[in-house]
């Protein structure tokens, strides 16, 4: 079998197109529904729309490294990130 070097010069990139989807192209959606098949499919979509239009809610822990100044890798950071 004969094997062959391919090098940047051998990709042609005469495209303007970006490969971005934006989080609000509805081919997420589609992938969503292609994995829900079956009945209720309909309701898990509706609950998978709901759960978009809901905030992230986090831990506080960075804020409160910011306002005590504390350096990632200390035993403080340890502490705060990890302790119980």
């Amino acid at each position: 079998m004969k094997q062959y070097r391919i090098t940047v010069n051998d990709l042609v990139q005469d495209s303007n197109d970006d490969a971005y989807l934006a989080p609000e192209d509805p081919i997420h959606e589609l992938k969503a529904a292609a994995m829900m098949g079956g009945l209720g499919a309909a309701e898990r979509l509706a609950d998978y729309r709901a759960t978009l239009k809901q905030p992230v809610v986090g831990s506080n822990k960075g804020q409160i490294q910011r306002k005590q100044n504390i350096k990632p890798g200390t035993d403080e950071w340890f502490r705060l990130w990890f302790g119980k």
